[in-house]
């Protein structure tokens, strides 16, 4: 039996291990058989395995294994496992205590398996069954996948599972990148294939050419231009080419010409510019236009290079649709197994059932935008648009066009119809990031938007239906503002019908480490250096430290400390200077404390001749330690 510190250990040496090796790509036969090593060893089971859900087409729930322990019970059994757990084997009959697990999406625990009402038969040889535990894995509030393990001593209890529940997450977090790797290949291949298609469009767009004299009279045009402008070829010989212009441009374009010829300064002549170009039906569309001069004999002419912006718009939105759809597989996880953050997970899942507007709450730096993110994947919007705005970046005579978008013409320099935010997340999810930032007069449109569910786009007078999910963030008391006049009563209780608050760093204090273990992993990979853990003083010092800025800075503090670092180990003088010199709630044995030799000998058998776990129970540096052992002359 293991201690609980060394429990608690071998729990962190895996998770770490797991997490440096999804961020490497790791082969991932060799991760899942190595987090179930893991898991076998932390269980103390015999049996076990860790499958990912999927569904048939009649919409009933299966499990294909991505690891599982050698099945090989008789001849029959070992042929099937030799052809098939390469590829993963699939378990179709729910009526077992593992299909309990998969149609329930809760834990079952069975110690007396052979009078479980929810056991089904065993195959035929498979060895006994003293005890069986069934977890499902969730991310963003949705079940992915299962572990399961069988065959512990003294059977399984709830505490073991609260236990495991950091690894078991780590599981889950395993089976969301390997789904999000699938995904993201078969989205680069259609991507890939789209964009050479879509960029063959765009290259063949400079089709449309018109000449014209001096007076602005159209000497020719190809094939293109009458495609375009809906005007035939015999139509468009001796007219103005002012006829292609909106009244605008038309009104003015033969002094343009004119101007040009007397003092060679031109608007438009030798420069390529948007415009606005007119087809036959009365439909104005953007243009780019490039024009240059040639001259024939004693004729100046003018000739026109024209392409359809129209087209181009089409083409660059679903190019960045199909980008969105590869960023969405990018998405980080909540890390967390503290009882706020568990009860947080909780209300998530909850959240993402509904429709509902939300709220969400919390200091800065503690990952409003990814609840946010969680919300909308867990949710039957996840196919739609997951749009970001920071309320805060954006000044107060900007914002209504950007969030509700403008007309041509609503104000200088509006030379087109501008699609808003709201509109752009049709479908989908906007996450408005610092909402107590905006103005009064913001507040009010968006209370209409929110009753509505309709806009009006700045300088139109009509309404537009929109159908998005509108997810707000604040780290102000928005109760408070409301109190002093800053805020819309109105508009607070409109926009908290669901509501999370996101608990601070200092409050899930219990998730500290295993969140430094995770971003000391990443920071691995972007480093190169081969920094394997934080020394326990290290720990004491982070511990200590009230972390205004919570997990961003917790983040930034690893990042700089590895930057520092010079061995393989943090060591306290390697992290930022803001956390020296802090009142320790424990502090670390001095090395001046180590008195006898007896002390290191102790920490050695007890680490197993691990000099690394022995000057971490000792609290304090491995260089420490050596020197230590050098002095008392210990081998």
């Amino acid at each position: 039996m293991q201690s609980s510190d060394q429990w608690y250990m071998r729990l962190l040496e895996a998770m770490t291990s797991a997490q440096s090796q999804l961020l490497q790509d790791l082969e991932t036969s060799k991760l899942f058989d190595e987090l179930l090593s893991a898991l076998l060893e932390l269980s103390e089971s015999e049996y076990g395995f860790i499958g990912e859900t999927h569904y048939d087409d009649s919409g009933q729930i299966f499990l294909r294994t991505h690891a599982i322990t050698n099945i090989a019970w008789n001849d029959y059994t070992r042929k099937y496992y030799e052809e098939n757990a390469t590829e993963g084997l699939e378990f179709t009959n729910l009526k077992t205590l593992f299909g309990e697990v998969l149609t329930s999406g809760e834990a079952v625990i069975a110690n007396t398996p052979d009078s479980d009402p929810r056991r089904g038969g065993l195959p035929l040889g498979h060895p006994a069954l003293d005890s069986f535990l069934g977890i499902p894995l969730h991310t963003a509030g949705r079940m992915i996948g299962m572990a399961g393990v069988a065959n512990r001593p003294g059977g399984y209890s709830k505490e073991l599972i609260n236990e495991l529940s950091p690894f078991l997450q780590t599981c889950a977090n395993a089976i969301f990148a390997f789904q999000s790797d699938k995904e993201r290949k078969l989205a680069e291949g259609a991507l890939s294939n789209e964009r050479n298609r879509l960029r063959a469009i765009l290259d063949s767009a400079y089709e449309a050419i018109i000449t014209i004299d001096e007076k602005g009279i159209i000497e020719s045009c190809n094939q293109r231009v009458s495609e375009m402008f809906g005007h035939s070829h015999d139509f468009l010989s001796g007219q103005n080419v002012s006829v292609l212009m909106p009244p605008l441009y038309a009104s003015e374009h033969d002094s343009y010409i004119e101007q040009y010829c007397k003092t060679g300064r031109a608007k438009v002549i030798g420069a390529g510019r948007e415009v606005l170009g007119r087809r036959r039906n009365g439909e104005e569309f953007p243009i780019h236009l490039t024009i240059t001069e040639v001259n024939v004999g004693n004729q100046r002419l003018f000739t026109g290079l024209i392409r359809d912006l129209s087209e181009r718009q089409e083409t660059d939105q679903r190019l960045k649709q199909l980008q969105a759809e590869l960023d969405r597989n990018r998405f980080g996880q909540l890390i967390g197994r503290s009882k706020p953050m568990r009860k947080m997970y909780s209300t998530i899942g909850d959240i993402a059932k509904g429709d509902w507007t939300v709220l969400i709450e919390g200091e800065t730096g503690t990952g409003k935008e990814l609840v946010a993110r969680s919300i909308h994947a867990a949710s039957a919007r996840n196919n739609g648009p997951f749009i970001a705005v920071n309320c805060a970046a954006l000044t107060d005579s900007l914002m209504s066009s950007q969030l509700f978008g403008h007309r041509r013409g609503a104000f200088t320099g509006a030379i087109k119809d501008q699609t808003g935010f709201f509109e752009a997340a049709d479908g989908g999810t906007l996450f408005l990031d610092e909402i107590g930032d905006i103005s009064e007069e913001l507040q009010t449109s968006l209370l209409r938007v929110l009753e509505e569910a309709e806009i009006v786009p700045v300088g139109d007078t009509k309404a537009r239906k929109i159908n998005t999910r509108v997810i707000a963030a604040t780290n102000r008391n928005l109760s408070e503002d409301v109190r002093t006049g800053r805020f819309r009563e109105d508009l607070l209780y409109r926009l908290r019908i669901a509501r999370i608050i996101v608990p601070p760093l200092r409050e899930r204090a219990e998730d500290l480490v295993l969140l430094a273990e995770a971003f000391l992993a990443e920071v691995r990979v972007a480093t190169g250096k081969a920094i394997t853990e934080l020394s326990s003083s290290a720990i004491s010092s982070l511990k200590a430290y009230s972390w205004p800025g919570n997990v961003r800075e917790l983040k930034s503090a690893i990042q700089f400390s590895a930057i520092h670092c010079r061995t393989g180990s943090i060591e306290t003088d390697d992290l930022p200077p803001e956390l020296h010199g802090q009142n320790f709630l424990s502090s670390p044995l001095e090395p001046e404390e180590l008195s006898s030799p007896k002390q290191i000998i102790n920490a050695l058998e007890n680490a197993n001749g691990n000099r690394t776990k022995a000057a971490r129970s000792l609290g304090i540096s491995r260089a420490t330690l050596y020197r230590k052992m050098q002095a008392f002359g210990i081998s």
